[in-house]
C-alpha cells in the first residue's frame, strides 16, 4: 500500500464524529434549527473538511480520477473561501443549506478517504 501524506500535527479523522456531524447537519426537520445550531455545525463540518482536503488522495496519477478529485477539491476550496461563507448578516434559512452543502462536499471526501487514504484494520 502506498503512504498518502498527512495534514501537519493530524493523526487519522475521528470518522464516527465526523459521520456524526455529517447526520446532524442532514436530518430531517419541521423547521430550522436555531443560528447558533447552524453556526457551530458549520464550524464542525469546516474542519472536518479542511482535514480531508490536506491528505494525498492518489488519484492524481489516474486521469479520470484526478480530474474528478481536482474537480472536488476546488468546488470544497470555494465553499470554504471567505466570501461565500455566511456571516452574522447571513438569512438562516441560507446559512442552514450552507451547513447542509457542506455535509454533502465532507461526505465525498470522507469516503475518499475512507477508500484511498485509511489504513487498512489490521488482520487478528
Amino acid at each position: 500500500m502506498e503512504q498518502h501524506a498527512k495534514p501537519d500535527g493530524a493523526g487519522p479523522p475521528d470518522l464516527a464524529t465526523v459521520q456524526k456531524d455529517i447526520d446532524h447537519a442532514l436530518v430531517r426537520r419541521l423547521g430550522l434549527p436555531p443560528r447558533s445550531v447552524i453556526d457551530s455545525g458549520t464550524d464542525a463540518l469546516t474542519q472536518h473538511l479542511r482535514r480531508f482536503l490536506g491528505y494525498d488522495y492518489g488519484m492524481a496519477r489516474h486521469e479520470s480520477g484526478g480530474i474528478a478529485v481536482a474537480t472536488l477539491r476546488r468546488v470544497c476550496e470555494r465553499n470554504l473561501d471567505v466570501p461565500v461563507r455566511p456571516t452574522e448578516a447571513t438569512d438562516t434559512g441560507e446559512a442552514f443549506a450552507y451547513w447542509r452543502n457542506l455535509a454533502s462536499l465532507t461526505t465525498a471526501f470522507r469516503d475518499l478517504f475512507v477508500v484511498h487514504v485509511q489504513p487498512a484494520e489490521p488482520e487478528t
